[in-house]
């Protein structure tokens, strides 16, 4: 049997609010869905100056779409991908064989303090019974002064049968991230919205999803979710949204909602007295 592409620092029964069939069910919809390439283009656009050759974490790396994008935009970056699920690490590495992956989980990274000069984060610490914990991870990871750009779904009220399915411990509170980040020793940069011109539509949807679907369980819910993800696919108009947003974002205007929130923090630098 051939060597597997990362190293692992968990059980093999260590426990994960994912799986390889929601791996599977969600890789293509994620690669290609405006809403997730405007995630993942929010958080490059955030990552700041850099050495000339940093270490970039993307904590929760999946299957390696945000990983691919960050091999394009920084070549000379040294790339680590952190997940708990064998089979994205798999694809992640066939996506970026350069980057060094790592089976294992959040709360506890096989890395040294103050190693990595980036954390970047899409969809993981909703995933994580422990996100305080997690954050305080990736602190102390972080050398002084680096960056973490951390995405996460919004609304606790719109949490639905579609988040119980996918294992979402949560939905985040406008605040409720860059409050855990600050209490996890990070400083807050920017904390805004991705997808507030989407948010009335979405609002509307997981209402009905709550009256009509509360109920849902065991392969009913598993049906539905299937199709749910089937259903997903790029538009016309997403992308006509997320060219909005971004001039609205750029003339200053913030809206105080949407379907994620983006937080930007930095570890701290030491002063000396």
């Amino acid at each position: 049997m051939s060597a597997e592409p990362f190293t692992s620092h968990v059980d093999d029964d260590a426990a994960v609010n994912w799986s390889d069939d929601l791996e599977e069910l969600h890789e293509e919809s994620t690669r290609s869905h405006f809403i997730d390439r405007w995630t993942r283009s929010a958080i490059i656009a955030r990552i700041g100056e850099l050495p000339p050759s940093p270490v970039v974490l993307d904590a929760g790396c999946s299957t390696g779409h945000l990983l691919r994008d960050l091999d394009a935009d920084l070549p000379a970056a040294e790339l680590i991908g952190v997940d708990l699920v064998a089979s994205g690490l798999r694809k992640a590495h066939e996506a970026v064989p350069r980057a060094r992956l790592m089976r294992a989980d959040v709360c506890a990274l096989p890395l040294d303090d103050a190693s990595v000069d980036v954390v970047v984060s899409a969809n993981l610490l909703e995933h994580v019974p422990d996100d305080r914990g997690a954050l305080r991870e990736i602190n102390r990871v972080l050398r002084p002064g680096g960056r973490a750009v951390l995405v996460v779904p919004a609304g606790p009220r719109s949490y639905d049968y579609y988040d119980r399915f996918l294992g979402h411990e949560r939905r985040y509170a406008r605040r409720e991230l860059g409050t855990k980040a600050s209490d996890a020793g990070l400083d807050v940069l920017e904390q805004r919205s991705i997808g507030a011109l989407l948010y009335p539509p979405f609002a509307a949807v997981k209402a009905r999803n709550r009256l009509l679907r509360h109920g849902l369980e065991g392969a009913a819910l598993e049906e539905q979710v299937a199709r749910d993800i089937a259903a997903t696919q790029d538009s016309r108009v997403g992308n006509a949204l997320w060219r909005a947003e971004e001039a609205l974002r750029r003339t200053g205007v913030r809206l105080p909602f949407g379907i994620r929130w983006l937080v930007v923090a930095r570890r701290p630098v030491s002063v000396v007295a």
